[in-house]
């Protein structure tokens, strides 16, 4: 598969009434832009993106692009604008423009393509986005909704679309900042709009550090210590002091759901979180700390650490410099370490990832559950 993604034309402004009949237009001019070369048409999915802006929707359209490279969809982008001058010399309420994403699945062969569709809209004209999203959906695929920047702004618009759709996927960690909207994104994701399944990027980003931790207790032999946990240590590395480690509690809600425990207590000392939790078998304790992140060195979980009451000892470490991870197994037997490549985390491959799933993720609901009980002892 080719990395290159190739635009058949410059989008220009159309009219949304008349949007079908510019894209059979499109399609029959890219055709025979291509020549020789057979264009194909693909479609097995809508995805929508609600973007906070221009800016945004632009940084989007390259991201849903090589979405459609796994996923082969019609991708909308709709964003609101700001009263003013109307760009582009279009005068109404909504503009759109329409693309053509494509790429080569094998080399030499045909260019499969997906449509692209830009909405802006402003005043009064906004109000009527939500129909004019749903009217553009392709009938009978299912409908995914992607919005990055919560904005309560939006929420109107995004809780009118989910009663079209089948998934909605939201990032927690690009709100971390905002605490009001942020406030807000954590009440949808425990009572999401109609029902509607949802998943969290954040969530997503924590998959290689659940998949190793699970792993050690695939061997029968170790499968007892699980229940044995008595302390855990978790590093991170913090963009800013005192940020609230949304990715971190998810982890120890994962832990805790799965396990079974029962939260206790729960202090914080700057960058130093410290948690009790009661097991099966007896107390655990749980510790976060936080360390500047250097320049060369991303804000993300950095090691975790648990402990047992027999003494054994597992561990999984970002590597620093690397981009492996590696997980150790320390028992009175035997010293082992398993060193993986780590899986990459920008926002394409997350968004394939979480569109390969299907149905609710009832993992995260707990996980989440158990998450925000304890960040809200931590207040």
């Amino acid at each position: 598969m080719t990395e290159a993604v190739a635009n058949l034309g410059v989008p220009v402004p159309v009219d949304v009434a008349q949007i079908e009949q510019e894209l059979t237009s499109l399609w029959k001019s890219a055709s025979e832009r291509e020549g020789e070369g057979a264009v194909m048409r693909a479609c097995s999915c809508n995805l929508v993106a609600i973007a906070l802006d221009e800016k945004e929707a632009v940084s989007l359209a390259s991201v849903l692009a090589k979405v459609s490279e796994f996923h082969p969809c019609r991708s909308i982008i709709a964003y609101r604008e700001e009263n003013g001058e109307n760009p582009g010399g279009v005068n109404a309420g909504m503009r759109a423009w329409l693309s053509a994403q494509c790429f080569s699945p094998v080399a030499g062969g045909p260019q499969v393509c997906c449509e692209a569709i830009a909405i802006a809209a402003r005043g009064k004209a906004a109000g009527d986005l939500p129909n004019t999203l749903v009217s553009l959906l392709v009938p009978d695929l299912p409908a995914f909704v992607y919005w990055r920047s919560f904005k309560s702004l939006d929420q109107e618009l995004v809780n009118r679309i989910a009663h079209f759709s089948d998934l909605l996927i939201v990032d927690s960690h690009a709100s971390k900042e905002d605490l009001e909207n942020r406030e807000r994104l954590l009440e949808l994701l425990r009572n999401p709009p109609a029902g509607i399944s949802i998943r969290d990027l954040n969530w997503s980003r924590l998959t290689a550090w659940r998949d190793l931790i699970a792993q050690f207790f695939d061997v029968p032999s170790n499968r007892r210590h699980v229940w044995e946990i008595s302390e855990i240590e978790i590093c991170r590395a913090v963009a800013r002091p005192g940020n609230v480690p949304t990715r971190t509690l998810l982890l120890i809600g994962w832990l805790a759901a799965r396990l079974n425990w029962k939260q206790v207590s729960a202090e914080r000392n700057g960058d130093e979180w410290l948690s009790r939790w009661q097991s099966a078998s007896g107390d655990v304790v749980v510790r976060l700390t936080g360390s500047s992140a250097g320049a060369a060195q991303a804000a993300d979980i950095q090691s975790v650490r648990l402990h047992t009451r027999s003494g054994v000892t597992f561990s999984v470490t970002q590597e620093k410099g690397s981009s492996c991870m590696s997980a150790t197994s320390h028992t009175p037997a035997s010293v082992l370490v398993h060193t993986v490549p780590r899986d990459s985390m920008d926002e394409a491959t997350l968004l394939i990832r979480e569109l390969s799933i299907a149905g609710e993720d009832a993992g995260f609901q707990a996980a989440l559950a158990a998450a925000l009980k304890l960040e809200k002892a931590f207040r």
